[in-house]
């Protein structure tokens, strides 16, 4: 093997460790916030700002992971070649999440309770489309080409999903877009796989996160979720058979405000009070590894994804969700079509 070539595999072995390796520190969740604020001012609103605290902190990370999924466009793991290939891929990815499914009771009075919101197995499904196009088509490696560039685009549609007393209502539409870049460290030929890095920023949809239990309503308004996302894929072609794997990294952050109408009986008579809780800000890491098969149809290609999202540092709640932990570990997957011109 030429120096040349050792160096690439040692800086791909080299990438393959630095996202694959756990950092403690890194993995932390976090769910942060303005004041709790009610009105009229009688009563502490502690209960509340705390029960959408955790409910934030339950389901976001699970919405990170649809947004992220895994091959930034199935079934390709090298880069095409440069100008002007191209590569688009329409797939439906989807969570095996799970959503609350409880009616507990939000009181205002005294300190934040305990309650078990219970979950309840849901699929968040995240309907996208994406395209690579090629730009630079590489320096020559021997059989292959190394340092090639493409530049990743996409956009995803996340539909409302609903679950006795919780549902999440995408707002504007319900349409985001994401941009990313992948650099080739070997384009796939006939003697190797093709293997690349690539980085992406993707953004959900803006939604609302209702919770509607008994009289009283709780909306985590203006939901908007983004995901960066570092991965390390590699593919190979024989005949109409294709399969790529990687791994990856996601910086999941979530942002909101949430404002509940709480009915409340005060001194026999029956009052609604007004609950706000705002700048709600949720920050997770968390390491994703998958795979993609691929079967060849013409001219395009049918593509099936599974993946795996690990668990970060387990994010405290004071609210319980049936024995399930904010911030575990979830599988999803992919099934969707591509072309390449």
């Amino acid at each position: 093997m030429s120096r040349h070539r050792q160096r690439m595999v040692g800086f791909a072995a080299a990438a393959l460790t630095a996202v694959t390796t756990v950092n403690a520190a890194a993995l932390a969740a976090q769910t942060t916030s303005g004041p709790c604020r009610v009105s009229p001012g009688t009563v502490s609103g502690a209960d509340a700002c705390q029960k959408a605290r955790d409910l934030f902190g339950f389901v976001v990370p699970q919405i990170g992971i649809a947004v992220s999924a895994g091959n930034p466009v199935l079934g390709e793991g090298g880069t095409l070649g440069g100008w002007p290939k191209r590569a688009f891929s329409f797939r439906v990815s989807a969570v095996d999440g799970q959503l609350p499914k409880n009616a507990v009771p939000i009181r205002l009075t005294g300190s934040a309770a305990t309650s078990d919101f219970g979950a309840v197995r849901t699929p968040i499904p995240l309907p996208s489309a994406d395209a690579a196009i090629g730009i630079f088509p590489g320096i020559p490696l021997g059989l292959t080409n190394t340092l090639g560039l493409d530049v990743l685009l996409g956009a995803s549609y996340l539909p409302t999903v609903s679950e006795s007393n919780f549902v999440v209502a995408p707002t504007n539409g319900g349409v985001a877009f994401q941009s990313g870049v992948r650099v080739g460290l070997l384009q796939e030929s006939s003697f190797f796989p093709g293997l690349s890095v690539s980085y992406m920023r993707r953004k959900m949809p803006t939604v609302d996160l209702g919770y509607m239990p008994n009289n009283d309503t709780l909306t985590v308004t203006g939901t908007s979720v983004t995901s960066n996302a570092l991965r390390i894929v590699a593919s190979k072609r024989v005949a109409i058979f294709g399969i790529a794997a990687g791994v990856g990294r996601d910086q999941i952050e979530g942002s909101a405000s949430m404002r509940a109408s709480v009915n409340e009986t005060v001194l026999g008579a029956n009052q609604r009070f007004l609950v706000e809780l705002p700048d709600l800000r949720y920050t997770t890491t968390r390491n994703t590894a998958f795979v993609n098969a691929s079967l060849g149809l013409f001219l395009a290609r049918l593509v099936g994804e599974y993946g795996w999202s690990s668990e970060g540092t387990v994010l405290e709640t004071l609210n319980q969700f049936g024995g399930r932990k904010a911030d575990e570990g979830y599988r999803y997957g992919s099934l969707g079509i591509a072309f390449r011109f």
